[in-house]
């Protein structure tokens, strides 16, 4: 019973780590660029029907890694002190993806707040909705991608 929770919480972990990291390529490498080609209104009508249920989705998955990921590192992980969280190749690692995570959630929070506005000017595309997205998307998937190399070297220790 002593390896159930930490295999539960390190399960649920990379499960919302996978939901997250996956969703947010998923919509940003698949989804908008099939949108973008498609005409504006029929375009509008597929977002608005998945606007809420994807930042949910999202929001809930994100905000469950982040924490599961603490969970982890901490009181079932080797971060049971600030020597070793700024001491040990682990800890760097686990400070860095907590700062990745802090500010791809902030910034994922913050640009889906916006999104609308930039991106729709009612039932037509604004001008440079396209470019905003593209950018947009690049300034989150790179964090990501950043969080999840330190979730590979954490794995080995490092």
């Amino acid at each position: 019973m002593d390896t159930f929770w930490p295999l539960l919480v390190q399960w649920l972990h990379i499960l919302a780590g996978v939901v997250w990291v996956g969703g947010y390529a998923f919509v940003s490498l698949a989804l908008w660029p099939a949108l973008l080609h498609r005409p504006a209104p029929e375009a509008r009508a597929l977002f608005d029907a998945l606007a809420r249920p994807i930042g949910i989705l999202m929001g809930t998955s994100a905000q469950a890694a982040f924490w599961l990921g603490l969970l982890r590192g901490t009181v079932f992980g080797p971060v049971r002190s600030f020597a070793a969280l700024f001491g040990t190749p682990y800890g760097r690692t686990f400070a860095a993806a907590i700062v990745l995570t802090v500010a791809a959630v902030v910034y994922g929070a913050t640009s889906g707040r916006r999104l609308e506005a930039r991106v729709w000017d009612g039932d037509a595309w604004r001008p440079g909705a396209a470019r905003y997205l593209r950018r947009s998307s690049g300034i989150m998937l790179a964090p990501l991608g950043a969080i999840v190399a330190c979730m590979v070297l954490m794995r080995f220790g490092l």
